[in-house]
């Protein structure tokens, strides 16, 4: 299995709802971002993937995040997905899997640092 990451970064505020901690006020991080991407066999060109077009789809589906409140953005708006590092693991891990998964690429694991120490993962 040949297995590749590409990381970005992002800054934005969440609460988190029904905590009942310092977590419910509004407050902000700096997001730290991986996406893992696997395959069985490499492309005609020796890629899992091209780095270029995995940046290019993470930063554009992470990017309407980015200086924003994630409470105000979907699918975190009110009624929906609590803005958790492991719902928005989650989310980022199914938009990417949307555009990569096929026969031979899928996206295997999406990590997100809130902080250098608290991290979260999915893997779909």
């Amino acid at each position: 299995m040949y297995r590749i990451s590409k990381q970005l970064w992002f800054c934005a505020a969440h609460q988190v709802r029904l905590t009942e901690t310092r977590c419910e006020a509004l407050h902000g991080h700096n997001y730290r971002v991986v996406v893992h991407a696997e395959a069985r066999e490499l492309d005609p060109i020796s890629y899992v993937l091209d780095f270029a077009a995995l940046k290019s789809a993470a930063v554009q589906v992470a990017g309407r995040f980015d200086h924003q409140n994630i409470n105000e953005v979907e699918p975190f708006t009110q009624g929906g997905r609590n803005p958790t590092a492991e719902e928005l693991a989650r989310f980022l891990a199914e938009e990417l899997g949307r555009r990569f998964d096929d026969r031979r690429v899928r996206i295997c694991k999406v990590e997100v640092f809130e902080t250098d120490n608290n991290r979260a993962e999915y893997c779909p």
